[in-house]
């Protein structure tokens, strides 16, 4: 290799995961960033770099262009996807690795990167520079080529779309958020429908990057580790409160049938289990050892024990979960436990459920 080369090589390694953050943010699947960072490093492979005075900066603004275009074409599919669209979950690992460190410093809420979709590519480019990677106007406006005053309306106004969509800008008060969410899992776990009502505002929103396919009778009908198939009318996708055609029990709202669903698909999984996601708690339903679901919890913002749900983001689809899985998942449980074993001689096993179960 020369040495050109050499540094077209370490100036990439050196800038990769901050890529990768960047295109992650723009796009909001990993699968995807993932290829745009690849793209990027061919074009920087093949490209004549020996008038490149900044190599970060250059790499930068190829991203964030290529990210732009695959935004464009990705925005016109999902606008005619059946059913919704949501961000890929990107579960926080324990030691992380330079990616992970990337995506924390580019921190941003997963109601911010869902909302994200409100705007337009330029807009989402702007933003996210600016607010998850602090460039300066300038800067943006080289990469968008545009003026620096341009760029500082965009941000602008980018920031009013997402404030009149609802965007949680700023984050929860953390420890008030982890106990609600601790409270969701041990309610779904112990299928406890009033303990799950008091958790909720009057009509939250629930959505979910496909149908959910719940038995209405699940709670008493399937088997606890039956797949997530059987058909429920409920179209969800969109912001909708799932009503329930009449009250389940005397006394109950109408309106809460929603409840059900959301208890039925926990009930499915054979764990739910608290994560970190971005910075915040989340809950992941496991089954046989595998991520079937993660749930995102959005609250009213109230800072003590009032506190509550006003929103549950759902992802289910498989291709959704495969980085989550790869990191959480059963073969990642069975290797760890593999390396476990080499070093100390233990004897491990997995169990059909998780956590994982370990004989030593």
């Amino acid at each position: 290799m020369t040495e050109q080369g050499i540094d077209k090589a370490s100036s990439f390694e050196a800038a990769r995961a901050r890529l990768l953050a960047l295109a992650y943010r723009m796009l909001g699947s990993r699968a995807e960033a993932e290829d745009v960072v690849q793209d990027v490093w061919l074009k920087w492979h093949l490209a004549d770099t020996q008038a490149v005075q900044t190599p970060a900066a250059w790499l930068t603004t190829i991203t964030t262009r290529a990210a732009i275009d695959r935004l464009r074409h990705a925005q016109r599919e999902r606008a005619s996807q059946a059913t919704g669209w949501l961000p890929e979950p990107w579960l926080d690992e324990v030691a992380p690795s330079a990616e992970e460190l990337a995506l924390r410093a580019a921190d941003m809420s997963y109601g911010v990167m869902l909302l994200l979709e409100h705007l337009k590519p330029d807009e989402r480019a702007a933003f996210v520079l600016h607010e998850a990677f602090d460039c300066d106007y300038a800067e943006i406006a080289s990469i968008l080529e545009r003026t620096p005053a341009a760029c500082r309306q965009i941000v602008h106004r980018a920031k009013a779309r997402l404030r009149r969509a609802g965007a949680p800008l700023e984050r929860p008060d953390p420890a008030v958020h982890g106990r609600i969410v601790e409270r969701l899992r041990v309610a779904l776990e112990a299928q406890d429908r009033a303990g799950l009502l008091r958790l909720f505002s009057d009509a939250p929103e629930v959505m979910s990057d496909a149908p959910l396919r719940v038995s209405p009778n699940a709670e008493r009908d399937a088997p606890r580790n039956a797949p997530l198939s059987a058909p429920l009318n409920l179209p969800l996708g969109a912001p909708v409160p799932a009503p329930a055609s009449e009250p389940l029990h005397s006394g109950e709202p109408a309106t809460a049938g929603w409840v059900d669903t959301v208890a039925a698909l926990a009930l499915q999984a054979n764990n739910a289990e608290v994560v970190s996601m971005e910075g915040a708690v989340c809950i992941a339903l496991l089954c046989e050892g595998d991520v079937v679901g993660v749930i995102d919890v959005l609250t009213d913002g109230a800072t003590d024990a009032s506190a509550k749900i006003v929103a549950l983001r759902i992802v289910t689809r498989t291709e959704r979960l495969r980085a989550a899985n790869r990191m959480l998942g059963r073969e990642a449980v069975r290797q760890l436990l593999a390396r476990i074993q080499q070093r100390s001689g233990f004897s491990t096993a997995v169990s059909r459920d998780f956590p994982v179960d370990v004989y030593a």
